[in-house]
């Protein structure tokens, strides 16, 4: 259990922080982005966490599931800058 407070949590926390300011840097006009954002990565946060106490005392299988949210969240950005590009270029060629 102490291997969660220690490890995974400074991780999630990383995380939010870090998407938060993708997030937040990327300006879309509507502020209801943010809240689903952050839902979704608290809702796969806490999928993560309890994977990993329940893995914990199965020998190799624990700490791959903050792998998984880490590869989540980084595709969760790529496609939240595409979808800003394509905003941005459909307001600066077509509006």
């Amino acid at each position: 259990m102490l291997i969660i407070y220690r490890v995974v949590l400074p991780i999630l926390l990383i995380i939010f922080v870090l998407m938060g300011l993708w997030v937040n840097f990327l300006h879309f006009a509507s502020d209801w982005v943010m809240y689903i954002v952050m839902g979704l990565e608290v809702l796969a946060a806490t999928i993560v966490v309890s994977m990993e106490y329940q893995a914990q005392n199965v020998g190799g299988a624990s700490g791959w599931g903050i792998f998984g949210f880490f590869g989540l969240s980084v595709n969760l950005a790529l496609l939240l800058g595409i979808a800003r590009l394509l905003i941005w270029g459909y307001q600066k060629f077509w509006a």
